[in-house]
């Protein structure tokens, strides 16, 4: 049994690459520039190599199995370009994180603020800080898809294989709710001030 949260996304930013791509090959043909051909080239060199990996690998993957946690998390554009032609070719994903489910002590659910920029407020991401029982640990953001019920499948998963959530905010009761998680959380760190 496997559970995983997340994809990458090969159909959209293909065609949004096409339609750029489509684009400079028209500065190339009816440019009366040299220029703008070389404008043309650059850009198309840029769609293939940096906006299509990093637009396919803009959300972080995990997954869950028999024996294993894993997770991805790109956070350079070449270990996007890596990763997207990698996966293109073996159709398989390098995960960074793996982690053996025995080795887990419990996971903690918990929460951070993000800023957003341009409205000048926050926003809010689910965090799992996982404790290994050597005293080492990790953090992930478990939800990077609109798809709740991915994550808590994922979740009913693993606590079936006997690893243990903390979560003292009752983040892991609202997923299955129609409310928007970022509006529970903001409730909660309204009411921690």
């Amino acid at each position: 049994m496997k559970y995983k949260v997340g994809k990458p996304h090969y159909k959209l930013s293909f065609i949004y690459s096409f339609i750029i791509i489509f684009w400079a090959v028209f500065l190339i043909i009816y440019s009366p520039f040299s220029g703008m051909n070389i404008c043309g080239f650059m850009l198309i060199f840029l769609i293939i190599f940096i906006f299509l990996p990093s637009m396919a690998f803009c959300n972080n993957i995990w997954e869950v199995d028999e024996h294993y946690l894993k997770y991805t998390f790109y956070d350079s554009v070449v270990e996007k370009s890596r990763a997207f032609f990698h996966s293109l070719f073996t159709r398989n994903i390098d995960y960074q994180m793996k982690i053996k489910l025995d080795k887990i002590m419990c996971i903690q659910v918990t929460y951070e603020a993000v800023p957003m920029l341009f409205y000048g407020t926050n926003g809010y991401n689910v965090i799992f800080k996982v404790l290994m029982k050597d005293g080492s640990s990790f953090s992930f953001q478990p939800i990077v898809t609109r798809k709740r019920k991915e994550v808590i499948d994922a979740i009913e998963f693993l606590k079936e294989k006997g690893i243990i959530f903390k979560d003292r905010y009752h983040i892991l009761d609202q997923l299955d709710k129609k409310e928007p998680l970022a509006y529970y959380l903001e409730k909660i760190a309204g009411d921690r001030k």
